[in-house]
């Protein structure tokens, strides 16, 4: 090889290499691995290496050992230019890039939003002394139960709690679903106390005090989980009779919190997480998401990515059976698509290149084609709170030298406030759980702080506090770092703010002190700035010189607190104080509120009192002797009711001619949309003809359990081919769902495939449409009959001694109490199979042409005692009508038939040949 191919080889080794780059293999770029692999000597490589980064190639950065990089590559992971080519070490590096090094839970998209609470709680899981707490992760498939465990060991280790010589241990439970005799000994070794040898190498031998994440927890037998669990729970006894370094466990389920499995597990295990679903991530995060996805596949195939808006948009808004994984998968498929007609180094998904399920999920829009770089940065949340935050402190030097006042000191502070409240109820969608119970607890520190001084706190009050205080206890996240790095101006700011606003230092210290006997949490000194900022704006509102004073009462969370900021904004001055009620509050409850209100403002002239529903009297009544002013008071309040008051309160004006205009204004106007169905309708198709569409139809309503306004109506499949949405049906009804073979592209309407309801039991979509008149308890009856004329189909054909319909019911009794026995549910598409195969069974035991073999039926006898006994229990009752004893071999082909064949999913075509063939 001449020198100059030898030269660009190993140029194109490091791009190569640079692909793969990531947190904790960047230690590997050594000018050795790069002479090792393109076979060339070190001092040779090095060379090259500083040729290419006098070239601008390659960038260098003089770590110990020195690493290199190829510069594009590297521009791609980092997402942003890399202006120099050498650096002093990967700290500079990433410093003067602005690249934010990240840890551990850091790295988790969503980490300080929807997923906070679920991190706060892990944090806690792996600190807990002596050895942590074991811990059930929830969440359906592709959530990230797995990625969340391994953040818990790098938490641990970068906090010191797990050892460095500790490793990460995943061990899938689902191995074991079909002889799971050998987990408890592959996780824990010999029996609890025994000490392990080599030969009996385990999980927790291998973690050396690490993690054991236990994934699929669920799919273990009942009785080895009972086993795993009582071994967990004994391991710091086992410490102390001298056993090995305790792991820390991590157990898994797909399944929700209401099954019966999970259920049983969380009253051993002491913190349950719940992961969200992807639909339940902020807009936010699946727009970070989906761009971290589009940069990892750029670096994968050394390009850069661009998507049209209109592509980003529908894979935002698309759901995924398999959630984040399924977003992945998604992205992946894309870009391999638009890779074909990549152009250079750049490749660009359109939105043509998106998956059949994922287009036509929106509108289109103006913008749909324009193009968004796959390195554009989504904005991070806390980012952009940490900049409102930061204005508020930002006066502080400017204070201190005399260059502002306090009064422009506190309007800067004031607008930071106040955008970082609208930020958070109307920007950020997510409804954090841990943030509403927050605010349940302060509203009423809040409303015993109003009573004691006599003033009136509207809910903005306890909602910003509640939202600052989760912020503040978010440890770990790099908003806590910035609180940390700038104590000194976030103290300062207090210290001005205080000293400055006495009339509010009483109630902020009430609040603060009530709030930490309430939660066990104080203050720190930036959520009492926010909370000094928040109530003096409130208590200098109301108590201005203005001489009319305007009240909204509503019933609802905040609706009183709403309307009133709404029209205060709008008017650009404080008009309106706010009183919200309880839905079952009635006005006469509210009185002692209102109250202290007009005593407060005993000195105006006027006074409005705008109220959602109610007695007026009751009122008029309660104000009486309280003030010497004239007193309106009017009902139906709404934001421009308030705002043609308000206006009016502002200039004077003449209330009575007011509300003689507004009555008229702002009442509300009607109109009607005739609707020319004449009823909701389910209609039938199958490409396989009409015939076969009205078998299908007649299969639904013989298992509907009673009338229904439903109309269930054969179509033409060729018909809905050919006119689409046009089709006569849908002018005569309101079509609500389309059940059939094959789909025929009716977008607006949704489509069930029989075989979906064969392969489920129902269909979501089908129980929506019957549940208004059917209820609950006759969706249930549905599902049953359903269930039982999809069996009997198939029964009728292999039954020709016993009565089959009989046969049916004693053999779903039996299944039943095979679940309760078992605690493991049977889905319908394995309950149409087994009834069908129970029933010939019992027949072929009468008729003495049973199964008497299988193969290993000694084995299946000694590995599956647990099943043989409640099998035969389950069966008892059969087994003594029909004077006939169940072979272990037909138990065996039972069995196999619920752990083996249905376990892979396929879905069997005989109930569907069954529906479809001829009479």
């Amino acid at each position: 090889m001449v020198p100059q191919d030898t030269k660009m080889e190993l140029l194109a080794f490091v791009e190569r290499m640079t692909r793969e780059l990531g947190a904790s293999n960047y230690l590997t770029f050594t000018t050795a691995k790069i002479a090792s692999e393109c076979h060339v000597s070190r001092s040779l490589a090095s060379q090259y290496l500083n040729d290419f980064v006098r070239t601008g190639k390659v960038v260098k950065v003089n770590e110990r050992p020195v690493l290199f990089f190829h510069r594009s590559g590297l521009e791609r992971y980092l997402q942003c230019s890399v202006p120099d080519c050498e650096y002093d070490s990967m700290r500079d590096l990433l410093s003067l890039t602005g690249v934010k090094a990240q840890r551990d839970f850091e790295k988790a998209i969503g980490a300080g939003l929807s997923c906070g609470a679920c991190v706060e709680s892990l944090k806690s899981a792996v600190r807990y002394p002596p050895h942590g707490l074991p811990v059930l992760l929830v969440g359906a498939h592709g959530t990230g139960k797995r990625l969340m465990s391994e953040l818990m060991f790098e938490f641990g280790q970068n906090e010191g709690i797990i050892p460095g010589s500790a490793r990460y241990v995943e061990v899938d439970c689902a191995q074991y679903e079909l002889s799971d005799v050998s987990a408890e000994r592959d996780i824990f070794g010999g029996d609890a106390g025994q000490e392990t040898t080599e030969s009996t190498a385990c999980a927790i031998d291998s973690a050396a005090g690490g993690i054991v994440f236990l994934n699929r927890f669920d799919h273990l037998s009942h009785a080895v989980r009972e086993a795993i669990l009582r071994r967990i729970s004994q391991r710091d006894a086992d410490v102390s009779r001298g056993g090995v370094l305790p792991a820390r466990f991590v157990l898994s389920t797909a399944r929700s919190l209401d099954n019966g499995i999970v259920k049983t597990i969380t009253r051993t295990v002491p913190i349950v997480v719940t992961l969200p679903a992807l639909s339940e991530r902020s807009l936010e995060e699946r727009m970070e998401l989906a761009m971290h996805f589009l940069r990892v596949e750029g670096r994968r195939v050394a390009s850069d990515m661009k998507i049209s808006r209109g592509a980003l948009r529908a894979l935002v808004s698309a759901e995924f059976d398999d959630n984040v994984d399924g977003l992945r998968s998604c992205i992946t498929n894309c870009c391999a698509s638009a890779y074909l007609n990549r152009q250079g180094d750049t490749v660009v998904i359109h939105t043509y290149n998106l998956p059949t399920g994922v287009l036509g999920l929106i509108d289109s829009q103006a913008d749909d084609d324009q193009l968004v770089s796959g390195g554009k940065r989504i904005d991070d949340p806390f980012e952009r709170v940490a900049s409102l935050f930061q204005r508020v402190i930002d006066p502080v030097g400017s204070y201190r030298t005399g260059s502002i006042g306090f009064s422009e000191f506190f309007g800067n502070a004031s607008f930071a406030v106040r955008a970082y409240g609208d930020y958070m109820n109307f920007e950020d969608q997510i409804v954090n759980p841990r943030i509403v119970s927050y605010e349940k607890v302060i509203s009423s520190v809040v409303d015993e702080v109003n009573r004691a001084y006599g003033i009136e706190l509207t809910r903005r009050i306890p909602r910003l506090i509640a939202q600052t205080l989760f912020v503040q206890v978010q440890s770990g996240t790099w908003i806590a770092n910035w609180r940390q790095v700038h104590a000194e101006d976030i103290a300062a700011t207090l210290s001005i703010l205080s000293r400055n606003l006495q009339d509010a230092a009483p109630v902020v210290e009430a609040i603060a002190a009530k709030t930490k006997s309430a939660l066990g949490v104080a203050l720190d000194d930036f959520s009492l700035s926010l909370t000094y900022v928040a109530i003096s704006e409130e208590v200098r509102a109301s108590s201005g010189p203005k001489d009319y004073l305007g009240v909204i009462m509503c019933h609802g969370y905040s609706t009183a607190t709403s309307i009133a900021d709404a029209a205060d904004r709008i008017l650009h001055q404080h008009v309106f104080e706010s009183i919200d009620m309880t839905y079952d509050q009635e006005l006469s409850d509210a009185v002692g509120q209102l109250s202290r209100l007009l005593k407060r403002f005993s000195h105006c002239r006027t006074v409005v009192i705008l109220v959602d529903t109610g007695s007026l009297e009751s009122i008029h009544e309660a104000v009486r002797g309280l003030v010497g002013c004239n007193v309106h008071i009017a009902n139906n309040v709404s934001t421009s009711l308030a705002l043609e008051v308000g206006s009016a309160l502002v200039s004077h004006g003449d209330l009575e001619s007011l509300f003689s205009r507004v009555a008229v204004e702002c009442a509300p106007r009607h109109s009607l949309v005739k609707c020319s169905h004449v009823g909701e309708a389910v209609i039938f198709c199958s490409e396989l003809g009409i015939e076969t569409a009205d078998k299908i139809r007649k299969l639904i309503q013989e298992s509907i359990p009673c009338d229904s306004p439903v109309q269930l109506i054969t179509v033409d499949h060729v018909e809905l081919l050919r006119e689409g949405a046009a089709a006569s049906v849908f002018s005569s009804y309101r079509v609500r769902a389309l059940l059939g073979t094959t789909n025929p592209g009716i977008t607006a309407v949704p489509f069930v495939a029989l075989e979906d309801i064969l392969y489920q039991g129902s269909s979501d979509a089908i129980d929506d449409i019957l549940f208004n008149s059917l209820g609950p308890d006759g969706i249930k009856e549905f599902h049953a009959n359903l269930l039982r004329n999809l069996t009997l189909r198939n029964v009728l054909e292999s039954i020709t001694i016993l009565n089959p319909e009989t046969l049916y019911v004693e053999a779903d009794r039996a299944v039943k109490r095979l679940e309760e026995l078992s605690g493991e549910p049977i889905d319908a598409r394995r309950k149409i199979g087994l009834y069908v195969h129970l029933c010939g069974m019992i027949e072929r035991l009468v008729t003495k042409n049973f199964v008497d073999t299988y193969p290993d039926v000694e084995l299946f006898v000694a590995e599956n005692g647990d099943f043989i006994g409640w099998f035969r229990k389950a069966f008892d009752d059969m087994s003594r009508r029909y004077r006939v004893e169940i072979p272990d071999s037909e138990i065996a082909y039972v069995h196999h038939m619920l752990r083996v064949e249905m376990a892979g999913g396929s879905r069997s075509p005989s109930v569907m040949n069954m529906i479809l063939e001829d009479e």
